[in-house]
């Protein structure tokens, strides 16, 4: 039946009725979140215990180091070979995540600039003050004077790719959508259904703030306090809680307020991957109860997944 796709903002439930599904149906889980691929961070990046993640058949888990990089290149690429080693154990791929731009990547491939054309350190910077100055969609709505075509296709909160796209346009005097993907995606060649675990806006807040109590509960200040001792890379510095917490370490902040900043940018986080999901091509809602168990919204989405 091809490959299953189940996403969502943090803290919907992903996981849990993931490996509620695990019980029904011969598969392993391919992680498509951009910070539980970092090992020493587990109450960081929420990323499934050791027993869940043996039943889930994880992949891409809890496997690099914090000091390295990860992209939706390299996600894209390492996930599509797993994809045809899952398929050859005639087991069904599952992909888990909320990091909606490397789903894209694996779905549509990646656009890169032609030979010769590597990047702009200073206008990157440039770019990035001009949309933090201005803010809202600033810069996409510049994209739209040079290149409409990618400014329909990059979502207009996706400023990392804005960003790529008037880089390119700047480096090579063509829009980077005339440029050629370096490999299509995988869309037209591998029957897939994306799930969206849709919960009611009050129902998924309250769920981000307990997990943020939670994990404050389960060692959250330790935990980045030991990873601020290792030399750690922009994108494991970007992982929510770090720098929350590494505030009330300097004495910059209470632990309460750092709770409260936690759950506020968290929240902030869930509406964008909302907002991403919305936007991306054959995605489908699932609307989940505020008393629905894991198992019966695993039930809800192979009885979906079982009608294709």
């Amino acid at each position: 039946m091809g490959l299953l796709v189940l996403v969502g903002p943090t803290g919907s439930g992903k996981t849990q009725a993931a490996y509620e599904i695990s019980k029904r149906l011969p598969m392993e889980m391919i992680s498509c979140d951009s910070m539980q691929v970092y090992r020493f961070m587990p109450v960081v990046t929420q990323a499934p215990s050791a027993v869940v993640s043996r039943a889930l058949r994880a992949h891409l888990v809890d496997f690099l180091d914090p000091a390295e990089e990860y992209s939706a290149a390299r996600f894209r690429e390492e996930a599509e070979g797993l994809i045809s080693q899952i398929e050859k154990r005639k087991r069904t791929p599952v992909i888990v995540g909320g990091t909606g731009l490397y789903l894209r990547a694996l779905l549509d491939g990646l656009f890169e600039p032609g030979t010769g054309v590597t990047k702009d350190e200073s206008l990157r910077k440039k770019l990035s003050a001009d949309q933090e100055k201005h803010g809202g969609h600033f810069l996409h709505d510049r994209l739209k004077t040079v290149d409409k075509k990618a400014s329909e296709k990059i979502h207009p909160n996706d400023i990392r790719r804005i960003i790529r796209a008037l880089e390119v346009y700047h480096l090579t005097q063509k829009p980077i959508s005339e440029q050629h993907p370096r490999r299509k995606g995988i869309r037209e060649r591998i029957p897939h259904r994306i799930f969206l675990l849709d919960r009611k806006r009050d129902d998924l807040y309250a769920r981000i703030d307990a997990r943020s109590e939670a994990m404050v509960d389960d060692g959250l200040v330790g935990e980045v306090k030991k990873l601020l001792k290792k030399k750690l890379g922009k994108t494991a510095r970007m992982a929510l809680g770090v720098r929350e917490i590494e505030s009330v370490l300097e004495g910059k902040s209470t632990l309460e307020e750092a709770k409260e900043l936690l759950k506020k940018n968290t929240r902030r986080y869930a509406k964008r991957q909302l907002s991403w999901f919305r936007h991306e091509r054959g995605v489908e809602n699932v609307p989940i109860g505020s008393e629905e168990t894991p198992a019966e919204t695993a039930d809800k989405i192979l009885k979906l997944w079982s009608n294709a």
